[in-house]
């Protein structure tokens, strides 16, 4: 089956999406309204230069800057990873030392390693005592899973008394105070470098992302790698529904939003399903009495097709629901109301015993959520292989298996 028979499939079978991206099988905003092939162009006169915008794609960023007053912003075609990793690039001219605080995408581990930086994972109590002169601090809020950083202001406040920078990886934030009943958005935080994967939440196209900082010196500093690394033929499609979703951030209204959120919540409860709110009100982690695995296979039996499944939960990125919606909000009531168990289904396991007690050599990665399980350079422990098998048997995909056991299996023939 090819790709595109494939996309024509699912959209014909009528999938709900409960993932990103944040248009929601186009059924939240207008975005076809504006987006159409017929606008993906290149930059003849009129359309500006992405890598060195004076016109009016200095205006689009100049819209997206006023989204909090103190900030500089520029949109990006290439994704967050783009913007942490140039970040990274940027700050390591100067930071002797990066700090990564928790759990940490891997393009935020992919950056330290292509600068060949010193780097340490540290709790955000650690951040308090350890060394921070000329060092980069690097936050992941709010999580995947919709948890945010407390208090995250104070800490940029220490950090920056202290002569450090920071960067915050905020990819799933960009929807945050959209209106005064979502959480503070993470640019009230005042950090030195805000990147917001503007497709997660908001009606956007997929890798729309926007960099936002502080000051224009670290600005212009991440800039000179965005136009090393960013692609040199930008998407005017991705960059247009940029500005949609900015549009639609600043006009939005919550009212049907949280009616329908509730709703959705009770009628979830009354079927059996367990739901767990998370700071980030857009985002429900479900479970039930078979647990998470099986239940997330129940709902794409009843074609609903959420963003994440682990041992936590059923994770669903809500639509942000607006009057004059098309998302298909009832049938999503009346798939629930079929939902049943779905037959044991373990996947085949991967022979991966040769790994253990190795030094792993390329990040062991479940994806999605992307946060690396075994890092390069770590040693492969009896855990860390009892939770690749878990994770396998539970159909969730891990990057670097094949690259490590191929990397070994190589070895031993030599």
């Amino acid at each position: 089956m090819s790709l595109i028979n494939k996309l024509k499939g699912l959209h014909s079978e009528g999938v709900i999406s409960m993932h990103v991206p944040g248009h929601k099988n186009n059924t939240i905003g207008k975005l076809s309204d504006v987006i159409k092939p017929e606008y993906d162009l290149t930059e003849i006169p009129g359309l500006d230069d992405l890598h060195d915008p004076a016109e009016i794609l200095r205006e689009l960023n100049d819209k997206l800057s006023l989204k909090q007053e103190g900030y500089y912003a520029q949109a990006m075609v290439n994704g967050t990873t783009n913007g942490i990793i140039c970040g990274i690039y940027a700050l390591n001219e100067t930071a002797s030392h990066f700090y990564i605080v928790g759990e940490a995408h891997k393009s935020v581990y992919h950056g330290v390693s292509l600068v060949n930086a010193s780097y340490s994972v540290i709790s955000i109590d650690e951040l308090y005592e350890v060394d921070l002169e000329n060092a980069c601090v690097v936050f992941t809020s709010p999580s995947y899973t919709g948890t945010l950083i407390k208090n995250i202001g104070e800490h940029i406040n220490y950090i920056r008394k202290n002569e450090a920078f920071s960067i915050i990886d905020a990819a799933h934030g960009a929807h945050l105070s959209i209106t005064e009943n979502f959480k503070e958005s993470l640019l009230l935080s005042e950090a030195d470098a805000v990147i917001e994967s503007y497709h997660k939440m908001l009606p956007a196209l997929t890798m729309a992302s926007v960099l936002f900082t502080k000051n224009l010196e670290i600005h212009e500093r991440i800039m000179h790698y965005i136009n090393q690394f960013e692609t040199s033929s930008p998407s005017y499609l991705v960059l247009a529904s940029i500005e949609y979703a900015q549009e639609f951030y600043n006009e939005y209204d919550d009212t049907v939003f949280f009616e329908k959120r509730t709703a959705l919540i009770n009628h979830l409860k009354e079927y059996g399903v367990k739901v767990a709110e998370p700071d980030d009100p857009g985002k429900l982690m479900l479970t039930s009495a078979k647990g998470a695995y099986n239940l997330e296979r129940s709902l794409r039996n009843e074609g609903i097709y959420s963003e994440m499944v682990t041992d936590e939960g059923v994770l669903w990125c809500l639509p942000l629901w607006h009057e004059d919606d098309s998302y298909p909000f009832k049938e999503l009531l009346d798939k629930i109301t079929k939902l049943k168990p779905a037959a044991d289904s373990a996947a085949p396991v991967k022979d991966i015993a040769v790994l253990e007690g190795k030094v792993c050599h390329e990040n062991i990665v479940p994806y999605p959520p992307g946060v690396p399980l075994v890092l390069k350079g770590n040693v492969i422990t009896n855990k860390d292989i009892k939770r690749i098998k878990h994770y396998q048997v539970n159909h969730v995909k891990i990057e670097g298996i094949d690259y490590n056991i191929n990397y070994y299996m190589n070895e031993a023939e030599l």
